[in-house]
């Protein structure tokens, strides 16, 4: 329902002339003045968010999996926080950088590049100098998950890809349980 009535100066907070004025003509530069950073934030917020959306219509789906699959093994780092190399004799407390390894790679085996059974913590000299050292890797796997679920990752070599929507999706849901897994640790 509309007023009949005009309403009050946002600035002085007195009684204004006309219904639909928001201001004083003599209160505009006050009112500016005091809220000059407000204003500007929301612009600058606004620009952020649409600068966001164009840069998402951009991304190649390539991308987005990239995105997916740090996404997929910073979880499986922080689930396998208390664990040492799986391809190695370091222990959980080496202080140098963990990677997410693939037990099997996400280019010979796309089908299981985001499953959580294919992907464990690796120290770097492991992941990136000795391709994953599969040797070492293996046994620690079997030992671990069992001789069934490596079978299974083994006869997975079938070549996925997936739509932007569907990186999509398992961004946002691999999203939550990486923050909840996160706080949940945070709480400990």
């Amino acid at each position: 329902m509309l007023s009949t009535k005009p309403g009050k100066c946002r600035h002085c907070k007195q009684r204004l002339d006309k219904i639909g004025q928001k201001l004083h003509d003599d209160c505009v530069s006050a009112w500016w003045a005091a809220n000059q950073a407000k204003i500007r934030a929301k612009v600058v917020k606004a620009d952020k968010v649409a600068t966001k959306g164009k840069l998402e219509k951009l991304k190649t789906p390539s991308k987005w999996e990239d995105e997916c699959r740090q996404i997929v093994q910073k979880y499986a780092r922080i689930r396998d926080r208390n664990d040492g190399c799986i391809s190695c004799e370091l222990p959980a407390n080496w202080d140098g950088q963990w990677h997410g390894s693939h037990f099997r790679s996400h280019g010979a085996a796309s089908a299981v590049q985001f499953n959580l059974w294919n992907i464990h913590k690796s120290c770097w000299i492991c992941n990136k100098i000795y391709s994953g050292r599969i040797d070492g890797y293996e046994p620690r796997l079997v030992a671990k998950i069992g001789q069934d679920k490596v079978d299974w990752l083994k006869s997975q070599n079938q070549i996925v890809r997936h739509d932007v929507d569907y990186y999509k999706r398992f961004k946002a849901v691999m999203g939550k349980k990486l923050r909840r897994l996160e706080k949940r640790i945070k709480n400990d």
